[in-house]
């Protein structure tokens, strides 16, 4: 009997609880990687050999950090269960491409008043966000387009 392939990698772990630098490490692991935190101590991302493979790397450093951390495949939710990870993932990368959009629009300033073009530096920072969310916006959030003309606004404003 062939086995159903995964459609989800859970990560469950546990560390000591001394130092916090373990603990926010992994944090911001699974962040970068758009991870859905389930509980305090599970995590779950849409199944690719990529993010298997990062999982499995944080699985090994938090065993090197003194802590237990295991790697689960998963082939199946409920329905209820994948509405409610894809929302809670959509509604962040929201949050933060409406971030990046309010920032690209103050870049571009008040047409009513004179203001300095935008610089280089704080376009390029922008960039390199959107690019960093795009990363992890597994399920193509809706506010991915609105913040990408903004950026692109500011960048025609700076090239004038």
């Amino acid at each position: 009997m062939k086995s159903a392939a995964p459609k989800w990698v859970v990560v469950t772990w546990r560390l000591p609880s001394g130092s916090s630098t373990p603990r926010v490490t992994t944090w911001r692991t699974l962040r970068r990687m758009g991870a859905v935190l389930l509980t305090p101590g599970a995590a779950i991302v849409p199944f690719s050999d990529d993010l298997l493979e990062q999982c499995e790397w944080l699985a090994q450093r938090i065993g090197e950090s003194g802590g237990e951390a295991w790697v689960l495949p998963v082939t199946e939710l409920s329905e209820r269960e994948e509405a409610t990870i894809r929302e809670r993932e959509r509604a962040t990368r929201e949050q933060e491409y409406g971030t990046l959009r309010t920032q690209a629009e103050g870049l571009r300033g008040n047409k009513r008043r004179r203001t300095a073009m935008p610089s280089r530096r704080k376009l390029i920072a922008l960039e390199r966000g959107y690019s960093s969310v795009l990363a992890r916006d597994h399920f193509k959030a809706s506010g991915r387009g609105p913040a990408r003309r903004a950026i692109e606004e500011a960048r025609r404003l700076r090239e004038r």
